[in-house]
């Protein structure tokens, strides 16, 4: 039983690592569902056990903001923001500035995930355009996007999980990780 338990562990953290199960043509999402039915199917796991181990507030707050997040995105929320970005005639120093504070501030109150990539693909067109390296405005778009969102409770689903569980305060939280959520930013613009 250990054994299995392990080869089942082995399988779905491939597939989480590798984004899915290309034999399978699964994601991830469908890598856990299908790792969480394995365990069940082999009664290492329960359904009641199983229903226990999702703390469905933070699974509800979190689809509704992928939802709301990804509506924004079809609403061309992203385009306008990047391509507003895109035509400050700033330098590109203080553009990568802007950017990496702007990102920031959204993923502190939408899904990073989104954020990234809604603002990739009109980010590289705008460096293009410009004539930057869009390299480096990439990394700060992944940097600043995975920092901005440790500000808030909100921000992604890990901290959605502790606030819940250690019953938080959204400000008392967002007070505590503003200074090093900062420095991040800072040493990503460096």
């Amino acid at each position: 039983m250990i054994t299995t338990i392990l080869i089942i562990f082995l399988i779905v953290y491939l597939g989480m690592i590798l984004g899915g199960l290309p034999f399978l043509q699964l994601d991830r999402t469908g890598v856990a569902l299908l790792g969480a039915i394995a365990l069940i199917s082999i009664n290492a796991l329960s359904l009641e056990e199983a229903v226990d181990a999702i703390h469905l507030p933070t699974v509800i707050l979190l689809f509704s903001f992928m939802v709301i997040s990804a509506q924004m995105r079809l609403g061309g929320f992203y385009d306008w923001i990047t391509h507003k970005l895109a035509a400050l005639s700033l330098s590109p120093p203080l553009l990568l500035a802007v950017l990496i504070a702007t990102i920031a501030a959204l993923s502190a109150v939408f899904s990073n995930d989104i954020v990234c990539l809604a603002i990739a693909p009109v980010l590289v067109d705008a460096c293009k355009q410009r004539k930057l390296a869009p390299v480096p405005f990439l990394l700060a778009l992944a940097c600043a996007a995975n920092i901005g969102s440790a500000a808030t409770l909100i921000g992604n689903p890990q901290n959605m999980l502790i606030g819940q569980t250690l019953r938080l305060p959204f400000a008392g939280y967002f007070l505590d990780a503003a200074l090093p959520v900062g420095l991040g930013l800072l040493i990503t613009w460096g």
